[in-house]
Order: C-alpha cells, then structure tokens, then sequence
C-alpha cells in the first residue's frame, strides 16, 4: 500500500490551508463597471455621468409636459439620478459628440460612372420634332 490514511489526511489538510492562505493574498478586485465588454447591456446606476444637472423645478415643468403627477420625493429623486440613469440613453441617440458639416459638402455615396481620366461630354436633350411623313393611322379593327 501507498500511503496510510493518516499520512493522506496531514498531506490533504496541509494542501488546503494553503490553497486557501495563497487564495486570500490574490484575491481578485473587481474592475469597475466602466469597462464593460463592447455591447453588454448597462446594468442600472453604473453609468457614467452624462449631461447638465437638472433641477426639482425641471422635473416639475417635464410633469406638465408629459401629464403625469409625482409625488415631491418622487421629484427630487428622478432630478437627482437623471445624469446616471436617463442621461445616457439620450446620449447613445444623439451621440455624445456632434459634427456639423457644410451645407456645399458632397454626399459620401455619391456614383459617378466615369473614370477618372475621362471628360464629361456635355449632353442637350431636347425634343425635336421630325419632319418625314409617318403615314396614315392603323385602321380600327371590329
């Protein structure tokens, strides 16, 4: 026989005292919820700040807008979680940055089948009206 029962339990025991000894000296942190994996839904409040402060009175003029009545707790509470939690989702509609481009720029798909070596001929389409005889009409048939 290999090893005794009690030789099995020292070694064993030993084994894991110092699993779990080494298992506390890299404990792992955990990242902050900034970094997510590209395209994991956000989970609630850990978004990052997005937008202006707003203010109860805000929230108060959005009631009559939206028609909808809330309680002054209510309001206090949507004014100060607006940055974190409804900011954002405004923000990935809009974008959080805007570009504004000229009103003369060409538009990015444009198809143009020339190459670029060739010249455009300049082209008048005009209707004219001919001048030899058609002949008379086709007969209506009964």
């Amino acid at each position: 026989m290999g090893k005794s029962r009690r030789q099995f339990l020292t070694v064993t025991s030993a084994g894991l005292i110092c699993a779990a000894a080494s298992h506390s000296n890299f404990a792992q942190t955990p990242e902050p919820q900034q970094n997510l994996t590209p395209g994991a839904p956000p989970t609630l409040a850990d978004r990052p700040l997005v937008g202006p402060d707003i203010s109860p009175t805000t929230v108060r003029e959005a009631e009559k807008l939206v028609q909808v009545k809330m309680a002054d707790t209510e309001v206090d509470v949507a004014a100060s979680s607006w940055r974190r939690n409804m900011a954002p989702l405004y923000e990935r509609r809009n974008g959080p940055r805007r570009v504004e481009l000229e009103p003369a720029l060409a538009p990015a798909t444009k198809w143009n089948p020339l190459l670029p070596d060739m010249k455009e001929v300049a082209v008048r389409d005009r209707f004219i009206r001919g001048t030899a005889n058609p002949g008379p009409l086709p007969r209506e048939r009964r």
